[in-house]
């Protein structure tokens, strides 16, 4: 909704600059702080490359996909990162993506689907489309970023990572800044006051808690808290703007939100019988009575 708000007085460049100027000048505050950064030599073109895909790559879909749709159905399209995530980081780091996960991609687009061309009072025109198909180009780039982030070396620190990518992905927005976009924020508080919120709790704060995350817990695990996105954005739209829920943006909701669990939601564990073994070899008898178990005798714990 901030973002959505900054385009109402801004364009598309001169909101990537309004965004990215105070980031660049808080990424370079801290990184000097911190000097020298904790980085391993082989962590900087991973560094790199992230600061491309999401800083102006994802904000310039996103940006550019939120002049046109509404952000109850930006929020679900959104949403679709931890769908891309799980294909991505079943190519590129290995984790599973079976039939269950692959039944939750079909019913995720299908919600999208849904969403897109009944959600909305907004006639299905190509500038709507097409508008919605860049969108969905933002969590595509942020899968990658997540993808690209968690084969980060394991010496290199969260923060200054973060912060590394954020200098980086900030110098282009300088290329755009110009005196009138500043003038638009000064006599706009409004707009003044979405781009700070974006800015600092938004993207210093959530970026270099995104990566603190990856370094804890897998790809697919850390895209689950995208669900949060379309209940919160929507609830906040009803609540501030009155946007009207529509029924059929419900049950399309419903349906992306019920695939993308059905990808990152564990499976359900079956009950093992007590005494199993989870290892390569055959369970350990269990003990006599009253006897002192020996050394690694019983299950094996549960794995993760």
């Amino acid at each position: 909704m901030a973002a959505a708000r900054l385009r109402q007085d801004l364009g598309l460049t001169d909101a990537l600059a309004a965004r990215f100027v105070p980031v660049l000048v808080g990424a370079s505050l801290l990184l000097a702080w911190r000097w020298p950064p904790r980085l391993p030599r082989g962590a900087w073109l991973r560094v790199g490359a992230m600061s491309l895909i999401g800083v102006p790559g994802y904000h310039l879909f996103f940006l550019h996909g939120l002049k046109t749709v509404p952000t109850g159905t930006a929020s679900l399209i959104v949403a679709l990162n931890p769908v891309f995530t799980a294909v991505l980081a079943r190519l590129f780091l290995g984790e599973s993506f079976d039939a269950r996960r692959l039944t939750g991609l079909v019913l995720s687009l299908a919600g999208v689907f849904v969403v897109i061309r009944y959600g909305t009072d907004d006639v299905l025109d190509w500038p709507y489309l097409s508008s919605a198909l860049v969108l969905a180009l933002s969590p595509l780039c942020w899968a990658v970023y997540t993808v690209i982030g968690r084969s980060v070396p394991p010496g290199a620190d969260p923060f200054d990572t973060t912060w590394a990518v954020l200098l980086l992905g900030s110098l282009p927005a300088v290329l755009f800044a110009r005196p009138a976009a500043a003038h638009v924020l000064v006599a706009s508080p409004g707009a003044l006051a979405a781009t700070l919120y974006l800015a600092v709790p938004c993207t210093l704060v959530a970026y270099a808690a995104w990566i603190w995350a990856l370094k804890r817990v897998s790809a697919g695990e850390a895209a689950a808290f995208v669900f949060l996105n379309p209940p919160l954005a929507n609830l906040w739209a009803w609540l501030l703007e009155g946007k009207a829920l529509r029924p059929p943006f419900l049950a399309g909701a419903a349906v992306l939100l019920l695939g993308v669990a059905t990808i990152v939601l564990p499976a359900t564990r079956r009950r093992r019988p007590p005494g199993s073994s989870t290892g390569a070899l055959p369970p350990t008898p269990p003990p006599r009575e009253h006897a002192e178990p020996p050394a690694g005798a019983g299950s094996s714990g549960s794995t993760a």
